[in-house]
């Protein structure tokens, strides 16, 4: 199930959101305080463990006060100034600006739930999102906001991902977990897994495997292929050792037909 955290100085929006959320997803809360002094004891309004896990930020716009600077009198041009300037010139510092500032560093999605009143604020070059939903339409629109947010980025992350039953192979990470538990391999072995995976039910050949995983310029022979192979199905765990196979007199082949 996956984890979403409303972010709001609003308890009843955090509250909404994690009824209209609850029953399809875990549901988590961050409440922006008020005063600017938290930041300069904590530093910090999210943790490691407000990140982790996290698929989605719904921030709540609605209560957040961005105000203009009237000493600013001047038009700011968005080519010839940065982001970073454009917000420092043109409106008053204060926590909710620091709330912004963390989460525009952060590499999660973010719907804003906005009011029609502030729909200038989304042509303002500080502020990063992937959709908005108007608080009016919160309970029509939201569980399929998220939904299709979070089927866009799964989609982008599947390309990368391969799940066999309990085994997930993250070809990004370079990672073999197997029930949850992270299976070590080497830089070859991963390959050599992962190639045969993505070719399901191809034989190849000896020579095949060493030409594509060690390449033409690798002197070793056969014996290393046999090698890699004999210590992958070492590391996993049955009936994952028995989907790699060898075909006798031809080479191996990975298959989930056992």
């Amino acid at each position: 199930m996956e984890k979403i955290t409303v972010i709001s100085k609003n308890q009843n929006i955090i509250e909404t959101v994690a009824e209209l959320l609850g029953k399809n997803y875990n549901v988590a809360s961050k409440k922006i305080p008020d005063s600017f002094s938290y930041f300069q004891q904590n530093n910090s309004l999210l943790g490691e463990n407000d990140l982790s896990g996290v698929a989605l930020f719904i921030v709540d716009i609605t209560s957040l006060t961005f105000t203009k600077n009237p000493l600013n009198k001047q038009s700011v041009n968005f080519a010839a100034y940065s982001p970073t300037y454009y917000k420092d010139n043109l409106y008053t510092q204060n926590s909710d600006f620091k709330v912004l500032d963390e989460l525009i560093t952060v590499q999660i999605p973010k719907l804003l739930i906005i009011n029609l009143e502030q729909a200038g604020l989304l042509f303002e070059k500080f502020i990063k999102y992937e959709d908005i939903i108007l608080f009016k339409q919160l309970q029509d629109e939201l569980l399929l906001r998220v939904a299709l947010i979070l089927n866009k980025y799964n989609a982008k992350e599947l390309k990368n991902i391969i799940v066999i039953k309990d085994m997930i192979i993250n070809f990004e990470k370079y990672e073999l977990s197997i029930e949850g538990q992270i299976i070590e391999l080497t830089f070859k072995e991963f390959e050599m897994l992962k190639y045969l995976v993505q070719n399901e039910d191809k034989v190849f050949s000896r020579n095949i495997l060493l030409s594509k995983i060690w390449g033409y310029d690798f002197y070793g022979g056969n014996r290393t292929v046999d090698v890699h192979m004999r210590r992958i199905r070492s590391k996993l765990p049955s009936p994952y050792d028995q989907m790699l196979k060898t075909i006798r007199n031809v080479g191996y082949m990975f298959s989930q037909k056992i």
